[in-house]
């Protein structure tokens, strides 16, 4: 998957979780977290190098804040599965070692800013299939801002939001469209089951109707309590989870936001609130007082975070710290 998160990409991926053969986790956002810091592990075709990529790897996955059920992390194991030595092909064989594990034959990535560095799939000879999930980028803002995750002010909320969905829908025409399915989240819970079935046919999986079981899995129940992010996923779909922007945003907000994503807005099919004349480009000033709001709105998310939250996030975060202080070999 591919887009931005807060737009209901765990609500799919429990659902494609309950189709038969499907194996879809919750994201330990290896590609994320480790492609900015391979400088680190310096030339792979050193066995030494190669071993320790795929060891850190495997550690960020023991550290997800929603634990893997049963995940098998046999590190020699992946090594030999490796057909070359690469970030990349380490990410692969790890999720098709899952599948091995299971009995399963289809993997789903969720790890939706993938989107980042989707180019090195290409370039590797890797041609994945790809659900673009997209979401109403003003209801993906009022979610950021109740997150642990992300930025906070609105300006920042709405720049992020915007480069997110031009590198998705930059990447969608480079490949074939029968590769491809863009997927509105409103869609999605309006009819779950036509779009699953769309998603299904599209890329030969079976179909089940118990994908509207989703939040009865222990897959859900394990992530629902991970975060209060996700305690949702533990609900049936909430089909009225759409447009709430219209009664949380301030006029205020929604000008500082429609003036910096509204075009994208408008080319994903989103109607604008505020009126033409009232859209600007924001001053440097002005822009130095939503950097400072960020931060401070940032900073206040972390004090005001359920301790709990917070307990499940430090190991990985530490971990991937560790890892970025690590001098380059």
């Amino acid at each position: 998957m591919i887009g931005t998160q807060r737009s209901g990409s765990n609500l799919l991926r429990l659902m494609l979780s309950q189709l038969p053969g499907v194996f879809a986790p919750h994201p330990p956002h290896i590609m994320l977290n480790f492609y900015p810091i391979m400088d680190r592990y310096g030339d792979l075709e050193r066995d030494e190098n190669f071993s320790q990529l795929i060891d850190d790897v495997c550690h960020v996955v023991e550290l997800n804040p929603v634990p893997w059920e049963a995940a098998t992390l046999d590190g020699a194991r992946i090594w030999d599965m490796c057909q070359h030595r690469s970030l990349l092909e380490v990410f692969i064989r790890l999720h098709e070692l899952q599948c091995l594990a299971k009995g399963l034959d289809t993997w789903c990535c969720k790890s939706l800013e993938t989107v980042a560095h989707i180019d090195h799939y290409a370039a590797e000879g890797v041609y994945p299939y790809i659900i673009y999930l997209y979401r109403d980028g003003r209801d993906v803002a009022l979610s950021f801002r109740k997150a642990i995750v992300g930025e906070k002010h609105f300006y920042h909320l709405a720049r992020k939001w915007r480069q997110d969905q031009q590198q998705a829908l930059d990447f969608l025409e480079t490949i074939p469209a029968d590769r491809f399915v863009a997927l509105r989240y409103k869609d999605l819970i309006s009819e779950p089951t036509a779009h699953i079935h769309h998603i299904c046919d599209k890329f030969s999986l079976p179909y089940s109707d118990s994908i509207l079981d989703y939040y009865k899995s222990e897959e859900s129940k394990r992530t629902a309590v991970s975060g209060h992010m996700w305690e949702n996923v533990a609900k049936p779909i909430m089909k009225d989870n759409s447009g709430k922007f219209l009664k949380e945003m301030s006029h205020e907000d929604l000008v500082i936001y429609e003036s910096v994503a509204g075009d994208m807005l408008e080319r994903l099919g989103f109607e604008l609130t505020t009126r033409p004349e009232e859209r600007r480009v924001f001053s440097e000033k002005e822009l130095a007082i939503f950097d400072a709001e960020n931060t401070q709105l940032k900073e206040d998310s972390i004090l005001t975070a359920d301790p709990h939250d917070l307990a499940l996030r430090k190991p990985q975060a530490d971990f991937m710290k560790k890892l970025r202080d690590r001098p380059a070999r």
